[in-house]
């Protein structure tokens, strides 16, 4: 009867504690989030370019920071195939020309 009663208020006072495994909207939609359950960088991309067009802030993706330290024929050579290639990635993704209405040219 004892170890009953000890038993019971065990798992009350377990049960009445506080849960600290909370995920907030800015968590579940974090690059490092999204890339370590399993989604795609262009969808981090997605998600952060909207949340930056959302909050009216300028994104700062990994994309943009692809030439940084390299040379000037390194970057020559990545544009030349970028532009032999067009499949590439050059980071005008989702940038390019966006219209927030519709217009004819849609059709």
């Amino acid at each position: 009867m004892k170890t009953k009663i000890l038993l019971i208020s065990a798992i009350i006072a377990f049960a009445s504690l506080p849960v600290k495994a909370e995920l907030t909207v800015d968590d579940v939609s974090s690059r490092a989030y999204l890339m370590n359950h399993g989604h795609a960088e262009a969808t981090a991309d997605i998600v952060e370019l909207n949340k930056s067009a959302v909050n009216g802030n300028k994104a700062d993706l990994p994309i943009y920071h692809k030439y940084d330290n390299k040379s000037l024929l390194y970057r020559w050579f990545d544009q030349a195939f970028t532009y032999i290639d067009p499949a590439l990635d050059t980071g005008r993704f989702l940038r390019e020309d966006t219209k927030f209405y519709p217009n004819v040219d849609d059709l």
